[in-house]
């Protein structure tokens, strides 16, 4: 199985090559592409799930807090959060 699927990422990864020299994107639908490709959504997906909740969470938090030094340290970890996020979905 592990050879199978380094077969699966080295065929991709060429065929990746290939196409962005060729077209500027990778346009490839054979099987080893579209399965990396599906692979590398999972992998964004849980890298990004868990950063979605802590967003969700702080953003609660924030509604309940008055004004004061507590709820500015929670917005800075919030601005943080969604840089984290936003750096994840750029990959």
């Amino acid at each position: 199985m592990a050879t199978e699927m380094s077969q699966f990422k080295a065929t991709a990864e060429a065929h990746m090559q290939r196409d962005l020299e060729a077209a500027g994107k990778w346009i490839c639908t054979c099987d080893a592409c579209t399965g990396i490709r599906s692979l590398e959504g999972l992998d964004k997906m849980f890298a990004v799930r868990p950063l979605v909740r802590k967003i969700e969470e702080t953003e609660e938090r924030l509604a309940q807090l008055p004004e004061g030094q507590e709820k500015q340290g929670l917005v800075e970890l919030y601005h943080n959060l969604q840089d984290k996020l936003a750096d994840e979905m750029s990959k």
